[in-house]
C-alpha cells in the first residue's frame, strides 16, 4: 500500500482540547495543526499551546476576533486582524507561525491581495466535514463525512469541539488502516517537495499545486 499523507487543521481554540486531540493523535506518531483566534490566548491557553507545540503541532493564524475579512474597510484592519495573533504566539512562547486560514474562509480580492503581500500562505478545506463545526452534527455523521472525502495531499478544515474528538476515536484508526499519516501543513509542503509556496489562494490540496 502506497504511503498518503494528509494535514489536519483544528479551528477556533486554543481550549482544553487542544491536550485530549494532541494525544490521540501522538499516540498514532503523527501531528497535526491548530488555527487559533487571538484573543482567545491568556495564560491558561498560552499552556494548551506549549504542549502542542512541545509535541511538533504546527500553530496556525485565525484572526485575532475570527471576523469576516471581506467586512473590513481597509488594508491595515486585515493586516491588524491576521498578524494580531502572530505577534501574541511570538511574545508569550517564542513560536513562529507561518501560515494562516481566512476566517470562515471568506475572502475577496483585497483579502487574498493583503495575504499575499504579508507572504502568509492560507490553507483551505480540502475535505467534507458535513458542517462538522455544527453542534447538530454528530459523531456518526463527521465520520462518515470523513472518510468519504480523503485524499492523499488534502488539507482538512475541523474544528477544536467534543464530536469532533470523538469522531477521531474511529477515524485515526481507519485513516491508518487506509495507509495515511497525518502531518502538519508544513511538513505536507517538505513531502512534496514545494518550496515556493503559492500565496493569494486557498490551498485545499497539496496536489493542486504540483
Amino acid at each position: 500500500m502506497s504511503q498518503k499523507y494528509m494535514s489536519f487543521i483544528f479551528d477556533d481554540g486554543p481550549n482544553a482540547l487542544v491536550y485530549e486531540m494532541v494525544d490521540k493523535i501522538s499516540a498514532y506518531g503523527w501531528k497535526a495543526g491548530f488555527a487559533i483566534i487571538g484573543k482567545k490566548i491568556n495564560d491558561e491557553t498560552q499552556n494548551q499551546l506549549r504542549y502542542a507545540i512541545d509535541h511538533g503541532f504546527q500553530i496556525v493564524s485565525h484572526g485575532w476576533n475570527h471576523v469576516n475579512l471581506c467586512e473590513l474597510n481597509s488594508k491595515q484592519e486585515i493586516v491588524d486582524e491576521m498578524l494580531s495573533p502572530i505577534v501574541e504566539v511570538k511574545r508569550r512562547l517564542n513560536y513562529d507561525i507561518k501560515m494562516a486560514r481566512l476566517p470562515f474562509i471568506a475572502y475577496n480580492d483585497l483579502v487574498m491581495q493583503t495575504m499575499a503581500e504579508l507572504k502568509l500562505p492560507l490553507l483551505g478545506h480540502g475535505i467534507n466535514t458535513d458542517n462538522e463545526w455544527s453542534s447538530e452534527t454528530t459523531p456518526e455523521r463527521i465520520i462518515n463525512a470523513v472518510l468519504n472525502s480523503i485524499s492523499d495531499g488534502a488539507v482538512a478544515c475541523m474544528h477544536l469541539l467534543n464530536n469532533t474528538s470523538k469522531a477521531l476515536d474511529v477515524i485515526l484508526p481507519e485513516l491508518k488502516k487506509q495507509g495515511y499519516t497525518l502531518v502538519t501543513a508544513e511538513e505536507l509542503f517538505r513531502i512534496k517537495n514545494i518550496e515556493n509556496i503559492p500565496l493569494g489562494i486557498n490551498i485545499n490540496n497539496i496536489n493542486q499545486i504540483l
